[in-house]
């Protein structure tokens, strides 16, 4: 039942070769969990600011900073994301700016879009940027 040294060899280097797909797995199902959980934390703050700005088109401010805040206040990647890049688009696609959005009339159609940008860290693989799109659909509901 004794072991050549040329055995506890060969194990040690199936135990490295097997920890070498183990780790980036293991790492890579972690870092896969948080860019969801950023995705979500995006999609929400949008989601929620997109209802502000059909009630009242004219708080693009207080919009963008629920944005941020529910990226940044996100449990799982708050630090390692870029800052929300948001941006306003009318009915037609075309970008437009908040006083644009405000000056809108009742009933117009308008999207808006957040971008983050995203770096997993996986241990034993080079890591590659991200970019997590959302955007949300809105409707002006203010009767002038």
């Amino acid at each position: 039942m004794f072991r050549s040294a040329r055995e506890k060899g060969q194990a040690s280097l199936e135990l490295i070769l097997v920890l070498m797909i183990l780790v980036p797995l293991l790492f890579g199902g972690i870092e896969l969990v948080r860019g969801v959980g950023i995705r979500h934390a995006l999609d929400s703050g949008v989601g929620v600011a997109t209802r502000a700005l059909s009630l009242d088109p004219s708080q693009w401010s207080w919009a963008t900073s629920v944005i941020n805040q529910a990226v940044t206040g996100n449990l799982l990647g708050g630090g390692s994301v870029s800052t929300p890049v948001v941006t306003v688009y009318n009915a037609g696609g075309s970008a437009i700016s908040a006083g644009a959005l405000a000056s809108l009339p009742f009933g117009a159609a308008f999207r808006l879009e957040a971008v983050v940008t995203y770096t997993p860290e996986i241990t034993l693989v080079g890591g590659q940027t991200i970019t997590i799109r959302v955007s949300h659909w809105g409707i002006i509901e203010r009767y002038p």
